[in-house]
């Protein structure tokens, strides 16, 4: 049984141990040692990285009880004294990650009866998935939760990593109840009975809750039935506010307005645009109409067949527009229009068929045509749509869907 010199001193990077066993980890050398401060993955928390003499170490799993540490090298003798040195850089970050963890996972509890699911510490963001519908954990509540979690860290609290026993266990303020035997992570003073939380984990955390730095909650989406909060701690929060900064000062350079004034400017210029969509949906219509009175006055008997070169982007939505506005005028409409290689089709007749019009389903010839372009289609009988990548087929296409003069 390897002794784990991280449960009882997280901050332990350096250490002697003794080569109990060579075994093999996805086809590295793998060493069983007789005491380590590398950490397994496990709980959430990736493993350590570090070297075990002159050999890195890429891996470290729990395998069959044993903690194997995966080599890049040749390993020692079974027997062999070898120091061992954690990567300090690695292991503060995920203690801060994980202890932010449960620091948010708690204020999740305390201010939204959120209860956390499972955990995830990727290298760049971390994630706790909460067993609440993102209809209750709006933008107020995850702000709430994000300053309830920075308050324990700020306000420094003492924090105990220990096996207790069953009677200490019952005054703790479990969030869910421990295996026999587990290690129990407690936050606040218990001298004082002043402990704000308490969970069952075998991960690496702090003496003191000050070490998590802060924590920086980055968003939210729905997962399940319930909610997935992407989040980071301590130097990755500091990164994550200079890289939200960063962006702020490019919106606030494109808008022309200072940082603060971003929100106001940002929603000026988006009712600006919507104006703006509404006068150009305005002139579409206007441009619709007056196509369909020419090219119904151009063509005055039989089915229209052309071309059109749509006044500006959206071909497929302006040669619906004017197809609906020859068929209003009692006519069969097969019009095409090319727009960025691609070629767009609408088909129309009136909803009240007559002579040279009845029986003609506009949706099963769009759908021949669009096959020409190799491309696809379909719709009502009275009005269907299509496209495809062959627009020097275009021509073609609507020639045979117009053959037996709709």
């Amino acid at each position: 049984m390897t002794e784990r010199l991280y449960l009882d001193d997280p901050d332990r990077l350096t250490f002697e141990a003794r080569v109990v066993a060579v075994r093999t980890l996805a086809g590295r050398p793998a060493l069983v040692l007789d005491r380590t401060a590398f950490y397994p993955e496990g709980g959430g928390q990736p493993a350590d990285r570090g070297r075990l003499g002159g050999a890195a170490v890429v891996d470290v799993q729990e395998v069959d009880g044993e903690v194997l540490h995966a080599l890049e090298g040749t390993p020692p003798d079974a027997g062999a004294p070898v120091p061992g040195e954690v990567d300090a850089a690695r292991r503060r970050d995920h203690l801060q990650q994980h202890h932010g963890q449960h620091l948010l996972s708690a204020a999740f509890e305390a201010t939204a009866g959120a209860h956390t699911v499972s955990f995830h510490l990727g290298a760049e963001t971390c994630t706790i998935d909460l067993d609440a519908p993102p209809a209750g954990l709006g933008e107020a509540r995850l702000r709430a939760a994000e300053a309830r979690a920075n308050d324990l860290v700020f306000r420094d609290l003492p924090v105990t990593a220990r096996d207790f026993a069953p009677a200490e266990l019952a005054a703790l303020p479990l969030r869910k109840a421990p295996e026999k035997g587990a290690r129990i992570v407690v936050v606040g003073d218990l001298a004082r009975g002043e402990v704000v939380d308490a969970s069952p984990c075998g991960g690496t955390h702090p003496r003191r809750t000050g070490a998590v730095g802060a924590v920086a909650v980055l968003g939210a989406q729905k997962w399940g039935a319930g909610t997935r909060v992407e989040f980071v701690c301590g130097a990755r929060a500091v990164r994550a506010l200079a890289e939200a900064r960063g962006r702020l000062a490019a919106a606030a350079a494109s808008l022309r307005c200072a940082p603060a004034e971003v929100p106001a400017a940002t929603a000026r210029l988006a009712a600006e645009s919507a104006q703006r969509r509404k006068d150009l949906d305005r002139l579409a219509a206007a441009l619709a109409e007056g196509e369909a009175d020419r090219l119904a006055a151009a063509q005055p008997a039989g089915a229209v067949r052309a071309v059109l070169a749509p006044p500006a982007p959206g071909a497929a939505g302006y040669l619906r527009a004017v197809a609906a506005g020859l068929a209003a005028r009692g006519r069969a409409a097969f019009l095409g229009a090319e727009e960025e290689g691609r070629a767009h089709l609408a088909f129309a007749r009136p909803r009240d068929t007559g002579p040279g019009v009845t029986g003609v389903d506009m949706g099963a010839r769009v759908r021949e045509a669009a096959a020409r372009l190799g491309g696809k289609g379909g719709g009502a009988p009275d009005l269907a749509q299509g496209s495809g990548p062959d627009a020097g087929a275009l021509e073609e296409a609507l020639a045979a869907a117009a053959r037996h003069d709709a």
